[in-house]
Protein backbone atom coordinates (compact mmCIF):
# COMPACT_ATOMS: atom_id res chain seq x y z
CA UNK A 1 0.00 0.00 0.00
CA UNK A 2 2.95 2.31 0.63
CA UNK A 3 4.49 1.91 -2.95
CA UNK A 4 1.14 2.13 -3.99
CA UNK A 5 0.53 5.47 -2.61
CA UNK A 6 3.93 7.10 -3.48
CA UNK A 7 3.16 5.66 -7.41
CA UNK A 8 -0.33 8.06 -6.77
CA UNK A 9 1.40 11.04 -5.13
CA UNK A 10 4.19 10.70 -8.14
CA UNK A 11 1.55 10.29 -10.69
CA UNK A 12 0.15 13.69 -9.39
CA UNK A 13 3.26 15.55 -8.94
CA UNK A 14 3.90 15.16 -12.71
CA UNK A 15 0.94 15.63 -14.02
CA UNK A 16 0.57 19.26 -11.99
CA UNK A 17 4.00 19.79 -13.25
CA UNK A 18 3.21 19.30 -16.64
CA UNK A 19 -0.11 21.65 -16.27
CA UNK A 20 2.22 24.11 -14.57
CA UNK A 21 4.53 24.05 -17.76
CA UNK A 22 2.12 24.29 -20.22
CA UNK A 23 0.62 27.16 -18.44
CA UNK A 24 4.03 28.60 -18.59
CA UNK A 25 4.60 28.07 -21.93
CA UNK A 26 1.36 29.33 -23.27
CA UNK A 27 1.87 32.61 -21.00
CA UNK A 28 4.83 33.01 -22.72
CA UNK A 29 3.99 32.93 -25.91
CA UNK A 30 0.41 35.11 -25.03
CA UNK A 31 2.98 37.68 -23.56
CA UNK A 32 5.55 37.55 -26.49
CA UNK A 33 2.57 37.65 -28.90
CA UNK A 34 0.87 40.88 -27.45
CA UNK A 35 4.41 42.79 -27.33
CA UNK A 36 5.29 41.29 -30.79
CA UNK A 37 8.46 39.97 -28.76
CA UNK A 38 9.60 36.78 -29.37
CA UNK A 39 10.32 33.98 -26.74
CA UNK A 40 14.25 34.42 -24.95
CA UNK A 41 16.29 31.91 -25.32
CA UNK A 42 16.97 30.64 -21.91
CA UNK A 43 12.92 30.60 -21.69
CA UNK A 44 12.89 27.83 -24.32
CA UNK A 45 15.84 25.74 -22.93
CA UNK A 46 13.51 25.70 -19.68
CA UNK A 47 10.77 24.27 -21.74
CA UNK A 48 12.77 21.89 -23.55
CA UNK A 49 14.44 20.83 -20.21
CA UNK A 50 10.52 19.88 -18.73
CA UNK A 51 9.58 17.95 -21.96
CA UNK A 52 12.80 15.96 -21.50
CA UNK A 53 12.15 15.17 -17.82
CA UNK A 54 8.27 14.48 -18.70
CA UNK A 55 9.41 12.49 -21.70
CA UNK A 56 11.22 10.00 -19.53
CA UNK A 57 8.69 9.65 -16.29
CA UNK A 58 6.82 8.20 -19.19
CA UNK A 59 8.84 5.51 -20.61
CA UNK A 60 10.03 5.08 -17.46
CA UNK A 61 6.11 4.33 -16.40
CA UNK A 62 5.50 2.29 -18.96
CA UNK A 63 8.56 0.06 -18.36
CA UNK A 64 7.44 -0.69 -14.79
CA UNK A 65 3.93 -1.85 -15.96
CA UNK A 66 5.14 -4.52 -18.10
CA UNK A 67 7.45 -5.52 -15.25
CA UNK A 68 4.53 -5.55 -13.46
CA UNK A 69 2.45 -7.59 -15.84
CA UNK A 70 5.85 -9.63 -16.28
CA UNK A 71 6.23 -10.50 -12.88
CA UNK A 72 2.29 -10.75 -12.64
CA UNK A 73 2.08 -13.70 -15.32
CA UNK A 74 5.51 -15.00 -13.69
CA UNK A 75 3.36 -15.57 -10.28
CA UNK A 76 0.67 -16.85 -12.26
CA UNK A 77 2.75 -19.97 -14.04
CA UNK A 78 4.23 -20.42 -10.11
CA UNK A 79 1.06 -20.99 -8.63
CA UNK A 80 -0.64 -23.30 -11.78
CA UNK A 81 2.87 -25.54 -11.79
CA UNK A 82 3.03 -25.62 -8.41
CA UNK A 83 2.15 -29.15 -7.90
CA UNK A 84 1.44 -29.84 -11.29
CA UNK A 85 2.04 -33.35 -12.28
CA UNK A 86 2.41 -33.46 -16.23
CA UNK A 87 2.69 -37.24 -16.44
CA UNK A 88 -1.12 -37.35 -15.52
CA UNK A 89 -4.06 -36.27 -17.48
CA UNK A 90 -6.65 -33.82 -16.33
CA UNK A 91 -9.41 -35.16 -14.20
CA UNK A 92 -7.54 -38.40 -13.43
CA UNK A 93 -10.67 -40.31 -11.39
CA UNK A 94 -13.31 -38.33 -13.39
CA UNK A 95 -15.10 -38.71 -16.80
CA UNK A 96 -12.61 -39.04 -19.93
CA UNK A 97 -10.83 -35.69 -21.18
CA UNK A 98 -12.45 -34.27 -24.41
CA UNK A 99 -10.10 -33.66 -27.32
CA UNK A 100 -11.29 -31.40 -29.84
CA UNK A 101 -9.45 -31.21 -32.72
CA UNK A 102 -10.01 -29.18 -36.41
CA UNK A 103 -7.40 -28.91 -39.48
CA UNK A 104 -6.73 -26.58 -41.91
CA UNK A 105 -4.99 -27.62 -44.91
CA UNK A 106 -2.33 -25.89 -46.39
CA UNK A 107 -1.30 -27.96 -49.30
CA UNK A 108 -2.21 -31.73 -50.40
CA UNK A 109 0.29 -33.60 -52.72
CA UNK A 110 1.76 -35.16 -54.00
CA UNK A 111 -0.02 -38.50 -54.54
CA UNK A 112 2.44 -41.30 -55.50
CA UNK A 113 0.60 -44.30 -56.90
CA UNK A 114 3.63 -46.77 -56.68
CA UNK A 115 3.89 -46.36 -52.83
CA UNK A 116 0.11 -45.53 -52.43
CA UNK A 117 0.90 -42.55 -50.22
CA UNK A 118 -0.35 -39.10 -50.38
CA UNK A 119 1.42 -36.03 -48.70
CA UNK A 120 -1.05 -33.40 -46.83
CA UNK A 121 0.72 -30.18 -45.06
CA UNK A 122 -1.85 -28.85 -42.26
CA UNK A 123 -2.29 -26.97 -39.37
CA UNK A 124 -3.63 -29.14 -36.71
CA UNK A 125 -5.41 -27.70 -33.63
CA UNK A 126 -6.22 -29.41 -30.58
CA UNK A 127 -8.63 -27.79 -27.55
CA UNK A 128 -8.75 -29.27 -24.03
CA UNK A 129 -9.74 -28.10 -20.82
CA UNK A 130 -7.48 -28.65 -17.49
CA UNK A 131 -8.78 -27.34 -14.49
CA UNK A 132 -5.44 -27.01 -12.95
CA UNK A 133 -4.32 -24.48 -14.99
CA UNK A 134 -7.40 -22.65 -13.49
CA UNK A 135 -5.68 -19.00 -12.35
CA UNK A 136 -7.41 -15.72 -11.18
CA UNK A 137 -6.27 -12.25 -12.98
CA UNK A 138 -7.06 -9.58 -14.90
CA UNK A 139 -5.62 -11.20 -17.92
CA UNK A 140 -8.17 -13.19 -20.09
CA UNK A 141 -5.62 -15.64 -21.97
CA UNK A 142 -1.76 -16.50 -21.27
CA UNK A 143 -0.10 -16.39 -24.51
CA UNK A 144 2.54 -18.44 -23.60
CA UNK A 145 5.70 -20.39 -25.45
CA UNK A 146 5.80 -23.94 -26.10
CA UNK A 147 8.23 -24.07 -23.73
CA UNK A 148 5.84 -24.70 -21.37
CA UNK A 149 4.85 -27.98 -23.05
CA UNK A 150 7.15 -29.85 -20.88
CA UNK A 151 5.57 -28.47 -17.69
CA UNK A 152 2.06 -29.20 -18.62
CA UNK A 153 0.09 -32.59 -20.00
CA UNK A 154 -1.23 -32.16 -23.47
CA UNK A 155 -2.94 -35.28 -26.06
CA UNK A 156 -0.53 -37.73 -26.89
CA UNK A 157 -2.07 -37.38 -30.05
CA UNK A 158 -0.30 -39.57 -33.81
CA UNK A 159 -2.34 -40.40 -37.11
CA UNK A 160 -2.79 -44.33 -37.58
CA UNK A 161 -2.23 -44.30 -41.12
CA UNK A 162 0.73 -41.98 -41.26
CA UNK A 163 4.46 -43.17 -42.76
CA UNK A 164 6.10 -40.27 -41.22
CA UNK A 165 5.50 -37.13 -40.28
CA UNK A 166 7.78 -33.93 -39.92
CA UNK A 167 7.22 -30.49 -37.27
CA UNK A 168 7.91 -27.26 -38.90
CA UNK A 169 11.01 -25.84 -36.79
CA UNK A 170 12.54 -23.32 -39.01
CA UNK A 171 13.09 -20.66 -37.98
CA UNK A 172 11.30 -21.53 -34.38
CA UNK A 173 8.83 -24.49 -33.87
CA UNK A 174 5.98 -23.31 -35.99
CA UNK A 175 3.82 -24.19 -32.67
CA UNK A 176 1.35 -22.09 -30.54
CA UNK A 177 0.17 -22.48 -26.88
CA UNK A 178 -2.32 -20.95 -25.58
CA UNK A 179 -4.23 -21.06 -21.57
CA UNK A 180 -6.81 -19.55 -20.94
CA UNK A 181 -9.10 -18.59 -17.01
CA UNK A 182 -11.14 -21.63 -16.89
CA UNK A 183 -8.42 -23.94 -17.78
CA UNK A 184 -8.76 -24.03 -21.48
CA UNK A 185 -5.69 -25.44 -23.83
CA UNK A 186 -5.50 -24.35 -27.01
CA UNK A 187 -2.25 -26.11 -28.86
CA UNK A 188 -0.82 -25.61 -32.75
CA UNK A 189 1.33 -26.70 -34.94
CA UNK A 190 2.25 -27.23 -38.37
CA UNK A 191 2.98 -30.46 -39.42
CA UNK A 192 3.80 -32.40 -43.27
CA UNK A 193 2.29 -36.00 -42.76
CA UNK A 194 3.06 -38.80 -45.49
CA UNK A 195 -0.17 -40.97 -45.08
CA UNK A 196 -1.25 -44.07 -46.95
CA UNK A 197 -3.89 -44.34 -49.04
CA UNK A 198 -5.24 -47.49 -50.61
CA UNK A 199 -6.12 -46.93 -54.26
CA UNK A 200 -8.37 -48.75 -56.15
CA UNK A 201 -6.75 -48.39 -59.86
CA UNK A 202 -9.55 -50.45 -61.54
CA UNK A 203 -10.58 -47.00 -63.96
CA UNK A 204 -7.29 -45.62 -64.01
CA UNK A 205 -6.02 -43.09 -65.56
CA UNK A 206 -10.41 -42.14 -64.98
CA UNK A 207 -10.39 -43.12 -61.71
CA UNK A 208 -11.58 -40.99 -58.35
CA UNK A 209 -9.43 -41.53 -55.08
CA UNK A 210 -10.73 -41.54 -51.59
CA UNK A 211 -8.27 -40.87 -49.17
CA UNK A 212 -8.51 -41.26 -45.42
CA UNK A 213 -6.59 -39.27 -42.41
CA UNK A 214 -6.98 -41.46 -39.00
CA UNK A 215 -6.49 -38.85 -35.74
CA UNK A 216 -5.89 -40.40 -32.33
CA UNK A 217 -4.19 -41.52 -29.19
CA UNK A 218 -1.26 -43.51 -28.42
CA UNK A 219 -1.72 -44.95 -25.09
CA UNK A 220 -4.70 -43.73 -24.06
CA UNK A 221 -8.20 -45.60 -24.27
CA UNK A 222 -11.99 -44.06 -24.74
CA UNK A 223 -11.94 -44.35 -20.81
CA UNK A 224 -9.43 -41.39 -20.75
CA UNK A 225 -9.61 -39.78 -23.92
CA UNK A 226 -12.40 -38.69 -26.51
CA UNK A 227 -11.65 -37.43 -29.78
CA UNK A 228 -14.48 -34.66 -31.10
CA UNK A 229 -14.51 -32.64 -34.04
CA UNK A 230 -14.47 -28.97 -33.31
CA UNK A 231 -18.63 -28.30 -34.77
CA UNK A 232 -20.82 -31.30 -33.91
CA UNK A 233 -22.83 -33.84 -35.84
CA UNK A 234 -24.08 -33.08 -38.62
CA UNK A 235 -21.67 -30.46 -39.62
CA UNK A 236 -18.51 -32.35 -38.92
CA UNK A 237 -17.15 -31.50 -42.25
CA UNK A 238 -17.11 -27.83 -41.31
CA UNK A 239 -14.03 -28.72 -39.10
CA UNK A 240 -11.99 -29.72 -42.06
CA UNK A 241 -10.76 -26.46 -44.27
CA UNK A 242 -8.67 -25.81 -46.77
CA UNK A 243 -6.54 -22.82 -48.13
CA UNK A 244 -8.30 -21.67 -51.88
CA UNK A 245 -4.46 -21.28 -53.23
CA UNK A 246 -4.23 -24.75 -52.66
CA UNK A 247 -3.81 -26.43 -56.25
CA UNK A 248 -2.87 -29.67 -57.64
CA UNK A 249 -1.26 -30.39 -60.55
CA UNK A 250 -2.75 -34.00 -61.70
CA UNK A 251 -5.81 -34.11 -59.43
CA UNK A 252 -9.39 -31.90 -58.54
CA UNK A 253 -9.77 -31.53 -54.95
CA UNK A 254 -13.34 -32.13 -54.48
CA UNK A 255 -14.27 -29.31 -51.43
CA UNK A 256 -17.21 -31.29 -49.80
CA UNK A 257 -14.71 -33.33 -47.03
CA UNK A 258 -16.22 -36.47 -45.27
CA UNK A 259 -15.76 -36.41 -41.30
CA UNK A 260 -16.53 -38.62 -38.03
CA UNK A 261 -15.56 -40.27 -35.63
CA UNK A 262 -16.07 -43.42 -34.55
CA UNK A 263 -14.65 -45.65 -31.42
CA UNK A 264 -11.90 -48.67 -32.80
CA UNK A 265 -12.43 -51.62 -30.86
CA UNK A 266 -8.88 -53.06 -29.44
CA UNK A 267 -9.14 -56.05 -26.60
CA UNK A 268 -5.62 -56.34 -25.41
CA UNK A 269 -5.11 -52.10 -25.13
CA UNK A 270 -9.07 -50.85 -25.28
CA UNK A 271 -11.06 -49.45 -27.48
CA UNK A 272 -9.82 -45.77 -28.69
CA UNK A 273 -11.60 -42.91 -29.79
CA UNK A 274 -10.57 -41.87 -33.31
CA UNK A 275 -11.35 -39.20 -35.67
CA UNK A 276 -11.71 -39.75 -39.64
CA UNK A 277 -11.46 -37.20 -42.88
CA UNK A 278 -11.63 -38.52 -46.14
CA UNK A 279 -10.08 -36.17 -48.84
CA UNK A 280 -11.96 -37.27 -51.88
CA UNK A 281 -8.93 -36.74 -55.36
CA UNK A 282 -10.49 -36.81 -59.15
CA UNK A 283 -7.93 -37.15 -61.76
CA UNK A 284 -7.09 -35.13 -64.45
CA UNK A 285 -7.22 -37.38 -67.95
CA UNK A 286 -5.68 -34.77 -69.78
CA UNK A 287 -1.87 -35.72 -69.21
CA UNK A 288 -2.81 -39.31 -70.09
CA UNK A 289 -4.79 -38.50 -73.16
CA UNK A 290 -1.14 -36.54 -74.66
CA UNK A 291 1.08 -39.17 -73.04
CA UNK A 292 -0.46 -42.88 -73.86
CA UNK A 293 -4.43 -42.93 -75.35
CA UNK A 294 -3.50 -40.08 -78.42
CA UNK A 295 -0.18 -42.37 -79.70
CA UNK A 296 -1.57 -45.72 -79.57
CA UNK A 297 -4.69 -44.63 -81.48
CA UNK A 298 -2.11 -42.85 -83.97
CA UNK A 299 0.30 -46.54 -84.35
CA UNK A 300 -3.17 -48.56 -85.02
CA UNK A 301 -4.26 -45.91 -87.57
CA UNK A 302 -0.79 -46.47 -88.90
CA UNK A 303 -0.94 -49.94 -88.94
CA UNK A 304 -3.99 -49.60 -90.96
CA UNK A 305 -1.69 -47.66 -93.76
CA UNK A 306 -0.43 -51.31 -95.26
CA UNK A 307 -3.81 -52.46 -96.20
CA UNK A 308 -3.35 -49.75 -99.03
CA UNK A 309 -0.04 -51.00 -100.08
CA UNK A 310 -0.05 -53.69 -102.75
CA UNK A 311 0.20 -57.30 -101.73
CA UNK A 312 3.27 -58.06 -103.16
CA UNK A 313 5.38 -55.55 -100.96
CA UNK A 314 5.91 -58.20 -98.62
CA UNK A 315 8.61 -56.10 -96.74
CA UNK A 316 7.00 -53.10 -96.34
CA UNK A 317 4.15 -54.50 -94.97
CA UNK A 318 5.91 -56.60 -92.93
CA UNK A 319 7.82 -54.37 -90.79
CA UNK A 320 5.10 -51.80 -90.46
CA UNK A 321 3.12 -54.19 -88.61
CA UNK A 322 6.14 -55.58 -86.71
CA UNK A 323 7.03 -51.92 -85.79
CA UNK A 324 3.59 -51.15 -84.77
CA UNK A 325 3.47 -54.27 -82.41
CA UNK A 326 6.80 -53.36 -80.77
CA UNK A 327 6.35 -49.71 -80.27
CA UNK A 328 2.61 -50.53 -78.77
CA UNK A 329 4.29 -52.87 -76.44
CA UNK A 330 7.05 -50.61 -75.47
CA UNK A 331 4.07 -47.88 -74.60
CA UNK A 332 2.27 -50.41 -72.22
CA UNK A 333 5.19 -51.02 -70.34
CA UNK A 334 6.23 -47.47 -69.61
CA UNK A 335 2.28 -46.51 -68.64
CA UNK A 336 2.58 -48.98 -66.58
CA UNK A 337 6.33 -48.44 -64.88
CA UNK A 338 4.78 -45.24 -62.45
CA UNK A 339 1.91 -47.54 -61.31
CA UNK A 340 1.98 -50.69 -58.35
CA UNK A 341 1.95 -54.56 -59.04
CA UNK A 342 -1.64 -55.23 -58.65
CA UNK A 343 -3.12 -58.08 -59.23
CA UNK A 344 -6.06 -56.79 -61.52
CA UNK A 345 -5.81 -54.97 -64.76
CA UNK A 346 -6.21 -50.80 -65.05
CA UNK A 347 -8.23 -49.32 -67.65
CA UNK A 348 -5.01 -48.13 -69.06
CA UNK A 349 -4.16 -51.67 -69.43
CA UNK A 350 -6.81 -52.74 -71.86
CA UNK A 351 -6.51 -50.01 -74.05
CA UNK A 352 -2.90 -51.02 -74.40
CA UNK A 353 -4.54 -54.72 -74.84
CA UNK A 354 -7.10 -53.35 -77.23
CA UNK A 355 -4.39 -51.17 -79.51
CA UNK A 356 -1.83 -54.21 -79.43
CA UNK A 357 -5.61 -56.70 -80.49
CA UNK A 358 -5.93 -54.52 -83.91
CA UNK A 359 -2.39 -53.80 -84.69
CA UNK A 360 -1.84 -57.67 -84.35
CA UNK A 361 -5.00 -58.26 -86.56
CA UNK A 362 -3.52 -56.19 -88.94
CA UNK A 363 -0.18 -58.41 -89.60
CA UNK A 364 -2.13 -61.11 -89.43
CA UNK A 365 -4.38 -60.02 -92.23
CA UNK A 366 -1.79 -59.54 -94.50
CA UNK A 367 -0.67 -62.75 -93.94
CA UNK A 368 -4.35 -64.35 -94.58
CA UNK A 369 -3.64 -61.90 -98.23
CA UNK A 370 -0.30 -63.74 -98.99
CA UNK A 371 -1.96 -66.96 -98.59
CA UNK A 372 -5.01 -66.89 -100.47
CA UNK A 373 -3.53 -65.04 -103.14
CA UNK A 374 -2.38 -67.15 -106.01
CA UNK A 375 0.81 -66.39 -107.29
CA UNK A 376 0.84 -63.82 -109.82
CA UNK A 377 -2.74 -64.50 -110.10
CA UNK A 378 -4.28 -61.33 -111.37
CA UNK A 379 -1.81 -59.05 -109.57
CA UNK A 380 0.49 -57.75 -112.59
CA UNK A 381 -1.27 -57.66 -116.04
CA UNK A 382 2.18 -57.89 -117.05
CA UNK A 383 2.35 -61.11 -115.86
CA UNK A 384 -1.03 -62.40 -116.47
CA UNK A 385 -0.60 -64.77 -119.61
CA UNK A 386 1.89 -66.81 -117.18
CA UNK A 387 -0.77 -67.69 -114.97
CA UNK A 388 -1.29 -71.26 -116.39
CA UNK A 389 2.72 -71.40 -116.19
CA UNK A 390 2.60 -71.00 -112.89
CA UNK A 391 -0.48 -73.30 -112.53
CA UNK A 392 1.89 -76.17 -114.53
CA UNK A 393 5.00 -75.73 -112.52
CA UNK A 394 2.23 -77.07 -109.10
CA UNK A 395 1.32 -79.58 -111.35
CA UNK A 396 4.46 -80.51 -113.70
CA UNK A 397 2.71 -84.31 -114.90
CA UNK A 398 0.04 -82.44 -116.67
CA UNK A 399 0.93 -82.76 -120.41
CA UNK A 400 -2.16 -80.59 -121.87
CA UNK A 401 -0.85 -78.00 -119.76
CA UNK A 402 2.08 -78.02 -121.38
CA UNK A 403 1.26 -78.33 -124.80
CA UNK A 404 -0.27 -75.06 -123.90
CA UNK A 405 2.71 -73.53 -122.65
CA UNK A 406 4.08 -74.48 -125.33
CA UNK A 407 1.45 -73.43 -128.18
CA UNK A 408 1.82 -69.88 -126.43
CA UNK A 409 5.33 -69.90 -126.43
CA UNK A 410 5.21 -70.37 -129.90
CA UNK A 411 2.25 -67.95 -131.01
CA UNK A 412 5.13 -65.35 -129.33
CA UNK A 413 7.57 -66.00 -131.12
CA UNK A 414 8.88 -67.81 -134.21
CA UNK A 415 10.82 -70.70 -134.22
CA UNK A 416 14.08 -70.98 -135.78
CA UNK A 417 14.14 -72.76 -139.69
CA UNK A 418 15.75 -75.51 -137.70
CA UNK A 419 13.16 -76.48 -135.42
CA UNK A 420 10.15 -76.10 -138.31
CA UNK A 421 9.14 -79.44 -137.04
CA UNK A 422 6.20 -78.85 -134.49
CA UNK A 423 6.29 -82.01 -133.29
CA UNK A 424 10.17 -81.68 -131.79
CA UNK A 425 9.40 -78.14 -130.95
CA UNK A 426 6.03 -79.79 -128.53
CA UNK A 427 8.75 -82.57 -127.25
CA UNK A 428 11.60 -80.55 -126.04
CA UNK A 429 9.32 -79.01 -123.48
CA UNK A 430 8.35 -82.21 -122.45
CA UNK A 431 11.70 -83.54 -121.68
CA UNK A 432 13.12 -80.36 -120.06
CA UNK A 433 14.05 -81.78 -116.76
CA UNK A 434 12.30 -79.78 -113.32
CA UNK A 435 15.30 -78.06 -112.64
CA UNK A 436 15.44 -76.48 -115.98
CA UNK A 437 11.99 -75.04 -115.53
CA UNK A 438 12.49 -73.95 -111.94
CA UNK A 439 15.44 -71.75 -113.36
CA UNK A 440 13.74 -70.39 -115.99
CA UNK A 441 10.72 -69.64 -113.41
CA UNK A 442 13.00 -68.01 -111.34
CA UNK A 443 14.57 -65.95 -114.36
CA UNK A 444 11.16 -64.35 -115.35
CA UNK A 445 9.64 -63.83 -112.13
CA UNK A 446 8.27 -60.41 -111.91
CA UNK A 447 9.15 -58.66 -108.35
CA UNK A 448 8.05 -55.47 -107.25
CA UNK A 449 11.35 -54.10 -107.85
CA UNK A 450 11.77 -54.46 -111.31
CA UNK A 451 8.13 -53.13 -111.90
CA UNK A 452 9.18 -50.27 -110.15
CA UNK A 453 12.32 -49.65 -112.56
CA UNK A 454 10.21 -51.18 -115.64
CA UNK A 455 7.93 -48.36 -115.18
CA UNK A 456 10.49 -45.21 -114.09
CA UNK A 457 12.55 -45.97 -117.28
CA UNK A 458 10.16 -46.30 -119.90
CA UNK A 459 9.35 -43.40 -121.74
CA UNK A 460 6.09 -42.15 -122.01
CA UNK A 461 3.45 -43.00 -124.61
CA UNK A 462 1.71 -39.47 -125.89
CA UNK A 463 -1.38 -41.21 -124.41
CA UNK A 464 -0.88 -41.17 -121.15
CA UNK A 465 -1.36 -37.29 -121.34
CA UNK A 466 -4.71 -37.37 -121.69
CA UNK A 467 -5.24 -39.13 -118.10
CA UNK A 468 -7.05 -37.80 -115.33
CA UNK A 469 -5.72 -35.60 -112.51
CA UNK A 470 -3.84 -36.26 -109.91
CA UNK A 471 -6.35 -35.17 -107.70
CA UNK A 472 -9.22 -37.49 -109.50
CA UNK A 473 -6.41 -40.58 -109.33
CA UNK A 474 -5.96 -40.36 -105.75
CA UNK A 475 -9.70 -39.43 -105.17
CA UNK A 476 -10.73 -42.93 -107.45
CA UNK A 477 -8.52 -44.96 -105.40
CA UNK A 478 -9.62 -43.95 -102.05
CA UNK A 479 -12.88 -44.62 -103.18
CA UNK A 480 -11.90 -48.26 -104.45
CA UNK A 481 -13.51 -47.63 -108.08
CA UNK A 482 -13.74 -50.50 -110.27
CA UNK A 483 -14.43 -48.95 -113.28
CA UNK A 484 -11.28 -46.55 -112.60
CA UNK A 485 -8.74 -49.93 -111.82
CA UNK A 486 -10.23 -51.99 -114.75
CA UNK A 487 -9.56 -48.56 -117.26
CA UNK A 488 -5.56 -48.59 -115.29
CA UNK A 489 -5.16 -52.30 -115.62
CA UNK A 490 -6.25 -51.91 -119.42
CA UNK A 491 -4.29 -48.99 -120.11
CA UNK A 492 -1.07 -50.70 -118.52
CA UNK A 493 -1.38 -53.82 -120.28
CA UNK A 494 -1.70 -52.08 -123.53
CA UNK A 495 1.72 -49.60 -122.68
CA UNK A 496 3.35 -52.99 -120.68
CA UNK A 497 3.30 -51.37 -117.59
CA UNK A 498 3.31 -52.89 -114.10
CA UNK A 499 -0.52 -52.62 -112.55
CA UNK A 500 -0.79 -54.18 -108.90
CA UNK A 501 -4.53 -55.30 -108.19
CA UNK A 502 -6.20 -55.08 -104.92
CA UNK A 503 -7.13 -57.87 -102.93
CA UNK A 504 -10.47 -58.53 -101.72
CA UNK A 505 -9.40 -58.67 -98.02
CA UNK A 506 -7.75 -55.25 -98.54
CA UNK A 507 -10.77 -53.81 -99.27
CA UNK A 508 -13.05 -55.51 -96.61
CA UNK A 509 -10.68 -54.75 -94.19
CA UNK A 510 -10.04 -50.88 -95.08
CA UNK A 511 -13.80 -50.74 -94.22
CA UNK A 512 -13.66 -53.43 -90.91
CA UNK A 513 -11.21 -52.39 -89.08
CA UNK A 514 -11.79 -48.21 -88.54
CA UNK A 515 -15.75 -49.21 -87.79
CA UNK A 516 -14.39 -51.90 -85.40
CA UNK A 517 -11.88 -49.95 -83.49
CA UNK A 518 -14.32 -46.67 -83.18
CA UNK A 519 -17.09 -48.83 -81.99
CA UNK A 520 -15.12 -50.16 -79.43
CA UNK A 521 -13.35 -47.51 -78.59
CA UNK A 522 -16.52 -45.75 -77.94
CA UNK A 523 -17.57 -49.14 -75.67
CA UNK A 524 -14.55 -48.42 -73.67
CA UNK A 525 -14.83 -44.84 -73.06
CA UNK A 526 -18.71 -45.40 -71.71
CA UNK A 527 -17.84 -48.06 -69.72
CA UNK A 528 -15.21 -46.63 -67.54
CA UNK A 529 -16.02 -42.97 -67.87
CA UNK A 530 -19.19 -43.94 -65.56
Amino acid sequence: MCRLSILVVTLFFLTQRACSIDELETNSTSRNSLSGEEPKEEELLDIEDELVVTKESEQERKLRIEKQAAANITKILDSILDGYDSSLRPGLKGPPTEVVADIFALSIGPIIEVDMEFKIDVFFRQRWQDKRLQYEGNMDQLRLSTIMLKDVWYPDTYFLNGKSSKRHVITTPNAMFRVERDGSVLYTQRLTIVAECQMQLHKYPMDTQVCPLEIGSNSYSTDDIRYKWKYGVPHEDKSIDIDPLATMAQYTLEKKFQAYSYIKPNNRIGNRSVLVTKFTFVRHVGFFLIQTYVPCVLIVILSWVSFFLNREATPARVALGIMAILTITTMGWSSRSVLPKVSYAKAVDWFNVLCFAFVFAALVEFAAVNYFTKRRGGSLPGMEDNEDEDDCAQAASSSPCLQQQSTRRTSNRSPPESDLDSDEFVYRPVVRSEKVDAALRRKKRFTLLSSITRYNIKVKNPRDYDKPSLCSDFLNCLSGNQEYRERRKGRSRNNDKAFNSVSKIDEISRIMFPISFIVINALFWIAYSF
